[in-house]
This record gives C-alpha cells, structure tokens and sequence, in this order.
C-alpha cells in the first residue's frame, strides 16, 4: 500500500485517528481481489457520507482491482457513493442563483477570478463559472443494487458505461452554467471514476486523472479552485475531513464573505462544507504543482444537511454567535436570539439534565431537590 502522500502531509507523523484510519485499509489491501491501494494527501473520513450512510465512508485514494471482485455493504468504505462527479469550468457567467439546484452534499456553482499583470503592469481580470456536482440520486441507486447483489467490479463498470452516469453529470453542470449565462466550457475535470486498463480496475475516490497534464482542484470552499499540474493522478481537494474554521473569530467582512457571498438552501446557518479548512501544508503542494489560482467571488454551495446528526460541539463551534451574523445572512430567528438547536440523544440530554434539570424540568414537577412526577412515569423509569 502507497501512503507516501499522507506521510507527506503530516511529516511521516500520523496523528492517531489517521493511523486507525489506515490500518483499516492496510487490511483491505490484504483481501483477494485487492491489488493496489493509495492514499493520497486529503485521504480521510467523509463526514457527511459516513453519517448519511450509517457507516465509515472513506475519501482520498485509488484503489486497483481485479475484475472479478465483488462488493458488498462493507465496501462502502473506499467505494464512494457519489460517483462519476466532476468540476467543469466555463467562461464568464453572472452571479449564482440560491434555488440553483446542486447536489445536496459538497457540492457547488460559483463565480470565480483570476488575475495577472498584462506587459506594461496593467491587472487582467478574467471572470469563470465553476460547477461542482454530479448525478447522486442516479449513482446512489445504481450502487445500492451492486452491493446488494454482490456485482463483480467488470459488471459495475459496464453498468456505469450503459448508463451513461458520466455523461448524465456532465449534463447536469452544463445545464446549471447554462442557467448562469455562462460561456463555452473549458476544463472538466471528473473524480469518483471507475477506469478500466483492460484487465483491471481502478476506483479514483475523491482524486483525478488529469487531461492533458493538468486537472481543476477544489483548495477549499471559500478560498477557491486552482488548476495544477499533474501526471498519472492526483487529489481531487485540499480539504481536511473534519477541522473547521473558527466562525466567532472571523472579522466583518470574513463573515459576509461567508455567510452573504456563500449561500445554500434553506435557513440552517450551520454548513460543514463552507466552513471546511484546506489541509496543513496546502499552500506548498500548490506551489510545487504551479497552481494557477481562481478566487471564490460568491457561490451557492450544498447544505449539506446532517446538523442533526453532527456532534454537539461541532454544533456549537459552527454556530456564530448573534452579534457575529450579518443583517443579510439568511438564518434561523432563534440563532439569532442566540439559542442553539442540536441533536436530542441520550448523551445529551443526559448531560444537561446533570446541571440543569432544574430549569428544563416543569416547576409543577419540582419540589425542592425532589421530582413530583405521576406514578406511571416512575414505574417506567425503574
């Protein structure tokens, strides 16, 4: 198994969560069937998918096949669900619509820039549409019949080819850039690819097998995209699986930047997409694969909806505090009145009730230290 780009990314010094991580794929390279395994520097959990699907799904690798292997559930941890995805970018395009109908997780359509100096020190401003989305409702039914049905990979790669999901989700980024006023497409680049060398196959989770040497990557959500130099293969993001920016230290125009020129449906200010950092040490792959940046003007983005799902303290450390949330966010009253609404599990109310059962508690239920509560509710409780 190749983790040589992991190890680069964090200084041959793994962190322990990550190291579980790979320990699980050192196994799966073990299994029949199994030929190569590589991790790649945004090798990680995917947060969303993990929690959407009820089990630990896996972004940032390349894994070979032979073609009689077979999937089941459990191969759900490195064949991503959301497959045949890709990032498309156009010329020109007016400012992205709210309602614009993308994906619901990680995905988007923006209005991007690039500049540079013309001969004579002059700013060159060229103005993109980037679109970020595939075909998941698509791709998730085709891949629930795989792995109910135990299909070897040389089926799934034939299905994919019949049904056309690439091209469907080329389609669908064309129609959204089109709905922009956008010009002529002018790179495309697609990852979650299932490839066929003939004999073998290769899954391209969550990175990208570069046209003409070079490949249009996601830095992050409110940084940009960048299009760099590549080979064989290469990451599809720069984003970290889980670490967040800190939304209560972002000065005023940060905090417009991410809550009025990033918009998504419906009125949870709370967005684990937008708010993803780029991994540690992005700024040096950028600069060794001669990035050429194009900065985020504004965007529509995926809700991402899991917020009732997510953590407590992931809940909270998202949630900007009322006097932190600009006059034209779109937000929920109650945030704004500075209540914060998170998922209602046995840890939690547990956890409250142990220093607050006092005042969450009804006063006709309260006497003193003593709970008064009708005789079936303590019966129940025993």
């Amino acid at each position: 198994m190749d983790k040589q780009a992991l190890l680069k990314r964090y200084n041959n010094k793994l962190p322990e969560d990550v190291a579980q991580s790979v320990s699980k794929f050192e196994a799966l390279a073990k299994k029949p069937g199994v030929l190569d395994v590589k991790l790649l520097a945004n090798f990680g959990k995917d947060v969303e998918m993990s929690l959407e699907h009820g089990m630990d799904v896996y972004r940032g690798l390349i894994i070979q096949l032979a073609s009689d292997y077979t999937v089941d559930k459990s191969d759900r941890m490195w064949f991503h669900p959301e497959l045949c995805r890709g990032r498309s970018m156009y010329k020109g395009g007016d400012s992205p619509k709210k309602n614009t109908d993308v994906d619901a997780f990680n995905s988007s359509v923006g209005h991007y820039s690039t500049h540079s100096i013309d001969d004579i020190g002059g700013l060159d401003s060229s103005q993109y549409t980037i679109v970020d989305t595939g075909a998941s409702k698509e791709s998730n039914v085709l891949h629930d019949s795989w792995t109910l049905s135990l299909a070897p990979m040389k089926t799934i790669y034939s299905d994919i080819v019949k049904q056309k999901v690439a091209q469907l989700s080329q389609s669908k980024r064309d129609d959204i850039a089109k709905e922009h006023n956008a010009g002529e497409r002018i790179m495309n680049s697609n990852y979650n690819m299932l490839y066929s060398d003939g004999r073998t196959y290769h899954f391209y989770n969550h990175a990208i097998k570069p046209s003409g040497s070079k490949a249009l990557i996601n830095v992050s959500p409110l940084i940009g995209c960048a299009v760099i130099e590549g080979d064989k293969y290469t990451e599809s993001d720069m984003l970290t699986s889980d670490t967040y920016i800190d939304v209560n230290t972002l000065g005023e125009k940060q905090r417009e930047r991410a809550y009025v020129s990033c918009k998504w449906k419906g009125r949870n200010i709370v967005n684990t997409f937008t708010m993803r950092k780029p991994i540690e040490n992005y700024k040096k792959l950028l600069e060794e694969r001669h990035a050429s940046m194009y900065r985020m003007e504004d965007g529509v983005f995926s809700p991402n909806p899991v917020h009732n799902k997510l953590p407590t303290d992931i809940v909270l450390f998202l949630t900007p505090k009322p006097s932190m949330i600009p006059a034209d966010a779109v937000c929920r009253q109650h945030i704004r009145d500075g209540v914060i609404d998170f998922p209602a599990t046995d840890e939690n109310i547990a956890k409250l009730m142990q220093k607050h059962w006092k005042t969450l508690i009804s006063k006709k239920y309260v006497s003193g230290n003593s709970l008064i509560l009708p005789r079936h509710i303590v019966e129940e409780s025993l």
